[in-house]
């Protein structure tokens, strides 16, 4: 018996416009979407999954409180992906840098306040 995966998921009041900005914004690509209005989907990346439910409660108190959850990702060639995101308008919290912890990261807010940290391990940038 083990555990084998996990998938974060957002909350969001609009869940076909959070999968848009996944997709044109982030790269990530549509991997389903359920009900008419949407009420929850998935994106993915490179075998990255992401689902996103329709919480509108839960998406105002996040805006309304200021809260910030937090998704890390580990990426390969950090700065190309963060060359792609600023290209594309991610709204940059922290710029690419070299982190105390070995890595090289960054972060970016989603439309929901979702924080993303996406980060490499320095020993593989070099």
């Amino acid at each position: 018996m083990k555990f084998k995966d996990s998938i974060p998921v957002i909350s969001t009041a609009d869940v076909r416009a959070t999968v848009d900005y996944y997709s044109r914004v982030l790269g990530f690509k549509e991997h389903f979407i359920f009900g008419e209005p949407p009420v929850y989907a998935g994106v993915e990346r490179d075998g990255v999954l992401l689902y996103v439910t329709h919480d509108p409660r839960m998406a105002a108190l996040l805006k309304d409180s200021d809260l910030h959850p937090e998704i890390f990702l580990w990426v390969q060639d950090v700065d190309s992906v963060f060359e792609m995101h600023r290209r594309n308008g991610a709204r940059i919290i922290e710029e690419v840098s070299d982190r105390a912890w070995d890595a090289r990261q960054y972060v970016i807010e989603d439309p929901n306040s979702y924080r993303l940290k996406i980060a490499e391990p320095i020993d593989e940038t070099s």
